[in-house]
């Protein structure tokens, strides 16, 4: 077998994997192409959007939202994500499963079944009534209908106006597919009823459609984020490694045939064309890239040593809490990261030529968010 790729070669391929060196023609495209984008924190959203879909101005992205073609929820990975309309139900059924430990974790701590069914009932009458709501006016519903809604500190159990976690009722209720977030007022996406988006299909764990949606999945975050190794599915879908194996697998073999399939080389797996319009796109690939916190370029794989070393994740995660500090890249490995300022941190070695470049990155994207 081959040697694997130099870091520089494994990052511009997945630069161009990413949309980020060819733009893509819309924000459903955009997020479509990655299946999925972190998005825990909504002003990164349309920064890590907009970076793929250069034509788009940050309107577009809004209006996606605003149209609930665009989507955010917690599909996988106890972590808030954005997706299309048509990918939100079948990749949240198909990962549902992995969040059994934490729905368990949650009864035991008073959120009983007959709570949340009362609590989506709720929501759903009060958007249908009101249209899409603030996580804040769906509490207020709750409590007037009697649900006890506490911090993050409660526990409670099944007797009557005992408290529950109001974190843990909402995660729940986008997880078993009764909401999910769309328009963006503010700081805020607000809650919308997602039994108006396209439907799952049997693709729960145990369903007869199960091993083929994780065929797809696999398939989809090969081709979006490529090359990538089961290791790297593994944590970004929160799957076990042999489980991701199968399904990277069951993608090659699913593929062959297609257009452009899947295929396993010595660093990992990817679109077949993907060396071509590396080849192709190589000058914009080792281009200059502002991106936000919580980049798919950065956090969407379990190893990112092509991207950066030790030092340099100690600077986009200062304090190890999972919160991750927007970087610039330039030719494929990170030279800089925002700080909370809005200054630069510069990484050991970055020359003069690259802190001017990653300054003017930085300028550029700003002005395109304001």
């Amino acid at each position: 077998m081959a040697a694997p790729d130099a870091p520089r070669e494994v990052s511009a391929a997945r630069i161009v994997s990413q949309g980020l060196a060819a733009p893509l023609p819309d924000p459903v495209a955009a997020v479509e192409a990655l299946l999925a984008i972190q998005g825990q924190q909504p002003s990164a959203i349309p920064w890590a959007i907009g970076v793929r879909a250069e034509g788009a101005a940050r309107s577009d992205i809004e209006e996606a939202f605003e149209r609930v073609e665009l989507v955010r929820s917690w599909p996988m990975r106890g972590t808030v994500h954005v997706t299309s309309a048509r990918d939100h139900h079948w990749l949240r059924a198909c990962l549902a499963h992995r969040y059994s430990a934490w729905l368990a974790q949650t009864i035991r701590n008073g959120l009983a079944q007959s709570v949340v069914d009362r609590a989506g009932q709720l929501a759903v009458q009060e958007i249908a009534r009101s249209g899409p709501r603030t996580r804040a006016q769906l509490v207020e519903v709750w409590q007037d209908a009697g649900i006890v809604v506490g911090g993050p500190g409660a526990v409670g159990n099944d007797a009557p106006g005992s408290p529950v976690n109001r974190r843990h009722l909402m995660v729940r209720l986008h997880i078993d597919g009764v909401l999910a977030q769309g328009p963006v007022r503010g700081n805020e996406h607000l809650v919308v009823d997602a039994s108006s988006l396209p439907a799952a299909g049997d693709v729960a764990k145990g369903g007869a459609a199960h091993a083929e949606a994780l065929a797809l999945l696999a398939e989809r975050y090969a081709r979006g984020h490529g090359p990538v190794s089961a290791q790297d599915l593994a944590r970004w879908a929160s799957l076990p490694v042999s489980e991701a194996r199968r399904a990277l697998a069951a993608a090659v073999e699913a593929s062959r045939g297609g257009a452009v399939p899947i295929v396993e080389r010595s660093r990992g797996f990817e679109r077949e064309d993907l060396p071509d319009l590396v080849a192709g796109l190589r000058r914009r690939a080792d281009g200059v890239f502002a991106l936000p916190s919580f980049d798919e370029l950065h956090v969407g794989y379990r190893d990112r040593s092509c991207l950066t070393d030790e030092a340099g994740e100690r600077a986009i995660c200062p304090s190890r809490n999972g919160m991750f500090r927007p970087i610039v890249v330039r030719r494929g490995r990170v030279v800089a990261v925002r700080l909370p300022s809005g200054g630069l941190e510069f990484l050991d070695g970055a020359s003069g030529t690259a802190r001017s470049q990653a300054r003017a990155a930085v300028e550029r994207r700003m002005r395109w968010l304001a």
